[in-house]
């Protein structure tokens, strides 16, 4: 089962009971007091989603490390193909 099918399967299984409350298909004693937060609900959840969404990224953003010595290696590939293209004739306006 991939991830998608997975979160599939979860919104399904909160989406029957909530429409099937909100509906008032399902019975329930103080219904009432129930519905208000029933209607509230998805921009409460869409809203939570959001930061969610928000403060992973930021953690990811603030916690991502920086690799020196990949860094040394990229800049020496980058002077050797230079110095290539430089002996096939090509000319760099810098």
């Amino acid at each position: 089962m991939t991830n998608l099918q997975r979160w599939l399967m979860y919104l399904v299984l909160f989406l029957i009971p909530y429409f099937a409350l909100l509906s008032a298909s399902i019975k329930t004693p103080g219904l009432q007091m129930l519905l208000v937060p029933l209607q509230v609900l998805p921009y409460v959840l869409v809203l939570m989603f959001g930061f969610y969404a928000a403060g992973t990224v930021l953690y990811r953003t603030f916690t991502f490390n920086d690799c020196p010595a990949a860094a040394a290696e990229l800049q020496k590939e980058i002077e050797e193909a230079r110095k290539d293209l430089i002996a096939k004739g090509f000319r760099f306006r810098d």
